[in-house]
């Protein structure tokens, strides 16, 4: 069956280079690569990390910004107190 895909330039020359090497057609190490992935456990089976999270005495003005937002906040206090 034919189909036409969108592949980032970066894949594409990989597997370009690797059918190169191995000297066999594109459309078989595509079809390989492929079928790599489906055969593959599901992504569910990865751990998921946990991350604790700690109060840091940041006023309540500051909470919900971004930390360049934050950074930029208390630079600018910084110059004003200049």
């Amino acid at each position: 069956m034919r189909t036409t895909i969108n592949i980032s330039d970066g894949i594409l020359s990989e597997l370009h280079e690797r059918a190169r090497q191995r000297r066999r057609p594109f459309r078989e190490i595509l079809e390989e690569t492929i079928q790599r992935g489906l055969s593959a456990p599901p992504s569910s089976s990865v751990k998921q990390v946990r991350i604790q999270t700690h109060r840091v005495g940041i006023k309540p003005a500051y909470q919900g910004l971004s930390m360049n937002q934050l950074y930029d906040q208390i630079e600018a206090e910084d110059y004003g107190k200049r």
